[in-house]
């Protein structure tokens, strides 16, 4: 089963955000996330069994977080790099919490399977906008100059989400497997 942990921003930021990108869904040649899946990734798991599903489940159900807080939008970026973008992405700010977050959702995974396939690259707070489809014929600098941001409102993370992602031809389904609401450590 293809797993990933994240934050799901709520519907007024989705709201937003699709107003400051539906313009440029017809002109730019991107394959562009649908809004009901929009989400920050604290970690992506990969391939995990389903015999070590419940183990898992339990383990992300002891994560305390730091209580509610609020996430900001910094700003347009793209991966790798601008001189040959692969992912335009939304920046987001979330102070120490977001980092916090995915460092404890890290922590416990690896405790359920230490050597298991989950990513383990730095996190990096963003929201994936759209997908380079020709990464050698696109011009990253010319995707940040376009998409105005700056109006985004700032969004609350009050839980997150263990998401099951099937590949298909019409891309990614997701299916949410548990929700976990944050509470305060010690709560």
């Amino acid at each position: 089963m293809r797993l990933f942990v994240a934050v799901t921003p709520d519907e007024r930021f989705r709201e937003a955000l699709s107003a400051a990108v539906d313009p440029w869904r017809e002109r730019l040649a991107l394959r562009w996330t649908p809004p009901g899946q929009w989400h920050v990734t604290l970690q992506f798991l990969g391939e995990w069994p389903e015999s070590r599903l419940e183990n898992l489940q339990r383990a992300l159900a002891a994560v305390a977080g730091d209580g509610p807080f609020a996430v900001r939008p910094a700003g347009p970026g793209v991966f790798p790099t601008s001189g040959r973008p692969r992912v335009l992405f939304v920046h987001l700010d979330g102070g120490e919490n977001l980092p916090g977050l995915a460092a404890a959702v890290r922590a416990a995974v690896g405790r359920v399977w230490p050597d298991g396939p989950q990513d383990d690259r730095p996190f990096r707070a963003h929201l994936t906008l759209a997908r380079v489809r020709d990464p050698q014929a696109a011009d990253g600098r010319d995707l940040l100059s376009r998409i105005d941001l700056s109006g985004l409102p700032p969004f609350v993370v009050e839980g997150f989400s263990l998401v099951a992602s099937a590949l298909g031809p019409g891309g990614a389904r997701h299916r949410e497997l548990g929700f976990r609401r944050l509470r305060k450590k010690g709560e």
